[in-house]
């Protein structure tokens, strides 16, 4: 195992940077793929959400198998390095058809690429994911790796939400001079500037943007960062490691944790882009979501002291206090209210450092005892249950929110009644409390701390 002085900030950061094109593909799925494919292809939403939902069940398959496969590799470069190799140009093709569609979009198109696009976000994320767990064994040091990967995905954000605003202030007659000055503007004099018809060219530069950065920060981590291979007692089988999974009180608690955070994020993430645009009235979304992204990086070491402070659980409940506090009062804001819903997102942006990379430091040290009790080292498994958790999740709570917004007669880029606005409005601030109330319980009462992590990592070492 890579020792403690090795593990370098140079190393974390190469490990890390792979996480900024990973992110650049999650903030337009997550953000500006459905209101694409609803307003600009003309996809009816609720058949939109179903076809979502048909193309990520194929992860409730293919993520386990990842993840088992990826515990089993043994190659000279390691058990990680090669899925990740395999990963990247199968996602490069995938975005590329689903950022820069053709005029005419069948369904069977759409649903054939997202499935790729899903499973090769599968083959990186994966063991991407387990490798950050298995690069140091130390508490803290974990942190460190997590909010370092964070970090750049928080980079990795801001440059997704930069492009649709480099977009959005940009067009015939703009120089380039003025178009940063626009951007400046929009970012922090919070100016707004029309952005009509535009949201096909967001999208594929986008897409871009994704092809471009993913291979060169994926040959830096592969050629800088080690990917060692842990002493194993014994291999777990798939079906038995779930069984052990099972049996692992902590790992049900932190997975169920992490279901209710990323269904509560994804059902309100759904409707974020009708939300600023159609009932605050922001036309520049892209401004909102740099200025909310860099609150959120610059909000990181404040979440990583605070954990070494108080434990990442408790530090972790007060981003879910935070979170939830802004989404109910932005129920109250109304047409026109900018500097108000600027203050609560630039707060929620603060927020979203610490829902970042709190939880996943959390499985990492769960990971400990599972190794403890079976004598196997499995992180390529947990984090690839994580990951379909978290997919499932997410899965669902698009599929809902597009579902009932639909049902209450919400039409994207259309002129919407006074019940259909205030459906949205409901569903946006409110919808995400049925999610974090529940994760903000078990969050409370987390028993694993750092004293009791110390002695679970001695305990292994002994036993190696």
């Amino acid at each position: 195992m890579t020792s403690l002085v090795s593990v370098t900030r140079s190393k974390i950061m190469a490990y890390g940077g792979l996480g900024t094109p990973l992110a650049m593909i999650g903030y337009p799925i997550a953000i500006w793929l459905i209101p694409f494919y609803s307003e600009v292809t003309k996809f009816q939403l609720a058949l939109l959400a179903d076809l979502l939902l048909l193309a990520r069940l194929t992860d409730v398959i293919t993520d386990p198998l990842i993840g088992q496969w990826g515990d089993s590799t043994a190659t000279r470069a390691g058990r990680r390095k090669p899925w990740i190799a395999l990963g990247v140009p199968l996602m490069m093709i995938a975005v590329y058809m689903l950022f820069v569609p053709g005029e005419d979009v069948t369904v069977t198109y759409f649903l054939f690429w997202m499935v790729l696009m899903y499973l090769g976000f599968t083959i990186i994320g994966i063991p991407y994911g387990a490798w950050g767990a298995e690069i140091s064994p130390e508490y803290h040091q974990r942190s460190r790796i997590v909010s370092g990967r964070e970090a750049f995905t928080l980079i990795g954000l801001l440059i997704s939400a930069l492009i649709p605003l480099g977009v959005e202030v940009s067009g015939e007659g703009v120089s380039l001079k003025e178009g940063l000055n626009r951007m400046l503007a929009a970012i922090f004099l919070f100016k707004d500037f029309s952005t009509s018809n535009q949201m096909r060219d967001i999208l594929e530069y986008m897409g871009l943007g994704i092809i471009l950065l993913l291979p060169i920060f994926a040959a830096i981590a592969l050629w800088k960062v080690p990917d060692p291979m842990p002493k194993v007692k014994k291999k777990i089988p798939l079906k038995e490691g779930l069984k052990y999974a099972k049996e692992n009180p902590l790992l049900v608690r932190i997975l169920a944790i992490i279901f209710l955070v990323i269904a509560g994020e994804s059902f309100r993430n759904t409707l974020s882009l009708w939300f600023v645009r159609d009932v605050i009235g922001i036309e520049t979304v892209g401004a909102s979501y740099a200025r909310y992204f860099i609150a959120g990086f610059l909000a990181i070491p404040f979440w990583l002291w605070l954990g070494k402070v108080i434990g990442k659980h408790r530090a972790f409940c007060i981003t879910l206090i935070g979170t939830g506090t802004v989404s109910f009062l932005c129920f109250f804001l109304e047409f026109g209210d900018y500097a108000q819903f600027h203050a609560l997102f630039l707060l929620k942006g603060a927020c979203f450092g610490g829902l970042q990379f709190l939880p996943a430091s959390m499985l990492a040290d769960v990971v400990d005892i599972d190794s403890l009790k079976t004598g196997g080292r499995r992180a390529g498994t947990f984090f690839a249950l994580n990951g379909m958790i978290a997919k499932i999740s997410a899965m669902l709570a698009v599929w809902a929110a597009a579902r009932l917004v639909d049902f209450f007669g919400f039409i994207p880029g259309a002129e919407n009644g006074e019940n259909e606005m205030l459906a949205l409005r409901f569903f946006y601030c409110i919808g995400c409390a049925a999610f974090f109330l529940p994760a903000l319980y078990l969050t409370w009462f987390y028993p694993l701390t750092k004293e009791k992590h110390a002695e679970l990592r001695a305990e292994l070492e002994n036993q190696n």
